[in-house]
């Protein structure tokens, strides 16, 4: 074979495998993409795996086991859409810290959305529905079970015990039966025969009637 047979081979093979990168690299684009569109939707989430990642980062704790709420705010299912779903856990606005794509990935978002997304609201049980509370025992239980240490005496919170304000509670009476019984964070678990539903429905009662000040009322503000 000649040197010009040569190099026109080499170039047919060049040619080739030039050919071949390419279209392996256009299938592999085609198989990720809607992978990623769907992490980018929320819609490629594992729910299985959303549920261990919900827990490992202390996601329950604050939300409850099942997103029903308890210190923070009730999250399930999930009220926004998936972009804004993350931005909430990278840049926060409240109390909750922020979580970067090193501490979480996108793909565990993804995750966690799924997992809140296929949980459905808690109907309240029979028994809270019918319950009447009754704001002055409620008062007498809350400081004589010593709610209060932890709390403060309307509920406000305290950062020394970093018990969380929960008067006027944000969640609803059969989710705070359901949070005291089973607890997820550091308070310790009330069973139904150290304090009863309608014991806890009372606490729910004053703890709803308690309103923040408003700023008039605070001397500090009005200096």
């Amino acid at each position: 074979m000649n040197l010009g047979n040569r190099a026109a081979s080499r170039q047919i093979l060049l040619s080739v495998a030039l050919g071949f990168s390419v279209t392996a690299l256009a299938v592999v684009s085609a198989q990720a993409a809607p992978q990623a569109a769907g992490a980018k939707e929320g819609g490629a989430g594992k729910a299985e795996n959303g549920k261990k990642v919900f827990a490992s980062h202390g996601c329950a704790a604050c939300h409850g086991v099942s997103g029903q709420g308890a210190a923070g705010p009730k999250i399930a299912p999930p009220p926004l859409e998936f972009p804004a779903f993350v931005k909430q856990v990278r840049d926060p606005v409240g109390e909750m810290p922020p979580f970067t794509p090193d501490q979480v990935s996108d793909a565990d978002l993804a995750d966690a959305y799924a997992f809140l997304k296929s949980l459905q609201p808690a109907q309240p049980s029979t028994s809270a529905a019918s319950l009447n509370g009754n704001g002055d025992n409620g008062k007498k239980i809350f400081m004589a079970d010593g709610c209060y240490e932890c709390h403060g005496t309307v509920g406000q919170g305290s950062t020394q015990t970093g018990g969380a304000r929960i008067g006027p509670p944000a969640i609803s009476l059969d989710a705070m039966i359901q949070y005291v019984h089973h607890p997820t964070g550091q308070m310790p678990p009330y069973t139904d025969k150290v304090i009863t539903d309608q014991q806890l429905a009372d606490i729910y009662t004053y703890l709803k009637a308690q309103q923040p000040p408003a700023a008039k009322d605070i001397p500090l503000l009005n200096q």
